[in-house]
């Protein structure tokens, strides 16, 4: 859990999972059922972040408890009354607040990053620029260990753990290379 200062006085303690509800949220014109939610995160933001199937469904009234968002129930014919949710105020404070703050960077992976770029239009531009070259500093970094380590690894590897070795060594400099090159680009994109 993450807390936040939501206004002058209020903290609030909220999950990635009710971040990224009250993220989508935001990002909506009108209220939505928890179902039509689940069916929207699929399509979306899914590929990112993806909660169970059931995590939806308690976040949801957890938020509307807490002020973040307000729920309206609509009758239905033959089935179930439809609870349809929508952002507050408070909610889209308690939004900003997270996609401005800079994460711990000890975890260059930052997974959390793309969640916060994928609701990128409701945050501060620099602030998601100022997280962006964090992540490509923290690529960087991990980087340039791994290439001082390719002589080290194939002095002290002997035989096939060499080539074991090696093989996972040049994944690190890819995937490092790779996220270096993809924020790069990424910032470029911004700075237009």
């Amino acid at each position: 859990m993450t807390g936040r200062t939501i206004g002058a006085r209020t903290t609030v303690r909220l999950t990635l999972t009710e971040y990224a509800v009250l993220g989508l949220l935001g990002g909506l014109a009108r209220p939505i059922s928890g179902y039509d939610l689940r069916k929207l995160i699929e399509s979306s933001v899914g590929f990112i972040w993806q909660p169970s199937k059931t995590q939806v469904y308690v976040v949801l009234p957890r938020l509307v408890g807490m002020g973040l968002a307000t729920r309206r129930e609509v009758e239905q014919r033959d089935r179930p009354d439809k609870q349809l949710y929508r952002i507050t105020p408070r909610g889209r404070s308690a939004v900003r607040a997270w996609l401005d703050a800079d994460e711990d960077s000890s975890d260059p992976d930052r997974s959390i990053l793309l969640l916060k770029l994928f609701f990128g239009a409701q945050a501060d531009r620099q602030a998601l620029v100022r997280q962006l070259i964090a992540f490509r500093d923290a690529y960087a970094s991990r980087l340039a260990v791994y290439r001082s380590m390719r002589p080290a690894a194939a002095d002290t590897a002997a035989g096939a753990s060499d080539e074991f070795t090696a093989l996972t060594l040049n994944y690190g400099i890819a995937r490092a290379r790779a996220a270096v090159d993809w924020a790069n680009a990424a910032l470029k994109e911004l700075d237009r």
